[in-house]
């Protein structure tokens, strides 16, 4: 079986990458299972037309438009997915994205699509399970443009009418799904919790952490500077924790810093910390590689996510941290209450005094923090890896046949 993993709308971002990774190990535990991961490029049409379209823009109406830099190369995707029974595709694009991508599944001879971020259309001869990552929209309008709401309303209701499944990755984004649209027949699949570490994690001796200039003693926050990440709730939780006389701790950031619905929000985060007097005791790192973030992870006191909103259990630092048995500390948002692990810690989200109380009492309570071996961490992932198959078989069953859950 020929099982399609479009990369269109997950390689521009870090989790992205890392989400699609996640579901290539369950494929690779399948039976007579051969994985095509499509990356598109830009054709020589496509990039000339960019670059007319940023000139008219920029030197005739004189408007401001950004330059979007992709975290990875075309070649250094391929080399992030190359591994046992997977096949990189590199396919151009030209005009419509969509069409040349169903172009190059049939050319492929794909037996089935999973997952996508795309909506195919009920038609497509070929069997595709979409993912719906969240409802942000629905709970955070102001950090959307009235046209961004309309057009995730009207995408995720076609998305909802043309698919016979849909994956979520929380019963929590499922039930928003059901509250908020007409679900009608699709089936919504949420998939389970999966951390789990990989083999190279272990084996980091090679990453060279001086170029950072790391303080001893610090919390990791790895998210992109967007708006609902809320870091601006973690850095006066540091504040408050020093006024308790907790001095020598820090935080380190790692992730890109803009948020292009608001330009001046990271300005606003640093203006902040020189009112407090605190730009010393955090550090911006800005976008490293994996290897990089997973080391500062495993030498951190433990992991921050302030999150206001996710679409699944504290997002990808969560994934990492519990796969490698690495504390963290999370807003109680019911998305992130779904995380079921003794190293999970909660606060009230928004809240820099609940926080800096949890940090505290986390802080007083882990002198000693517990150790696993790699085989211990290793085992675990195994086994979350091993509901994760069984869940992506049943998803395949239900639409190449089976009707019935």
């Amino acid at each position: 079986m020929k099982v399609a993993m479009p990369g269109a709308g997950f390689i521009g971002w870090g989790g992205g990458v890392d989400f699609l990774k996640a579901y290539v190990a369950p494929l690779q535990r399948l039976d007579d299972c051969e994985i095509y991961i499509f990356i598109p490029q830009d054709s020589g049409l496509r990039k000339i037309a960019r670059e007319v379209r940023y000139r008219l823009w920029t030197k005739v109406l004189h408007r401001s438009i950004g330059r979007y830099t992709a975290p990875f190369t075309t070649s250094e995707l391929v080399d992030v997915f190359r591994s046992d029974r997977v096949h990189v595709v590199v396919y151009d694009t030209y005009w419509n994205t969509l069409s040349d991508l169903k172009r190059a599944l049939k050319e492929h001879r794909i037996d089935i699509v999973f997952p996508t971020l795309l909506d195919l259309g009920p038609s497509f001869p070929i069997p595709w399970i979409p993912y719906l990552p969240d409802l942000q929209h629905k709970y955070y309008p102001e950090f959307f443009s009235d046209e961004e709401i309309r057009a995730r309303d009207v995408s995720f209701q076609q998305l909802l009418h043309s698919a016979k499944s849909v994956i979520v990755e929380a019963q929590d984004v499922k039930n928003d799904l059901q509250k908020f649209y007409d679900v009608g027949d699709t089936e919504i699949f949420v998939m389970p919790y999966t951390a789990v570490p990989e083999d190279g994690w272990f084996s980091l001796e090679d990453v060279d952490l001086d170029k950072y200039h790391l303080p001893e003693k610090y919390f990791l926050i790895s998210n992109q500077f967007w708006l609902h990440k809320d870091h601006k709730t973690a850095f006066d939780a540091l504040k408050f924790l020093h006024d308790e006389g907790y001095t020598e701790y820090h935080i380190v950031c790692t992730g890109k810093m803009d948020d292009y619905r608001d330009s001046g929000y990271f300005q606003r985060l640093l203006d902040g910390l020189h009112k407090n007097k605190m730009e010393a005791y955090v550090h911006f790192l800005g976008y490293i590689p994996k290897r990089d973030q997973i080391k500062i992870l495993c030498q951190s006191q433990a992991a921050l996510q302030p999150t206001l909103f996710e679409g699944n259990p504290g997002g990808g630092i969560a994934y990492n941290a519990i796969s490698l048995g690495v504390p963290i500390i999370l807003s109680d948002i019911p998305v992130n209450l779904e995380l079921k692990s003794p190293h999970a810690y909660f606060f009230k989200k928004h809240s820099p005094e609940s926080l800096k109380d949890t940090m505290m009492r986390f802080i007083e309570g882990n002198k000693e923090r517990l150790q696993y071996s790699r085989e211990e961490l290793m085992e675990q992932g195994g086994a979350r890896l091993e509901q994760l198959t069984c869940a992506v078989h049943e998803v395949f069953r239900y639409n190449l046949g089976g009707n019935e859950r």
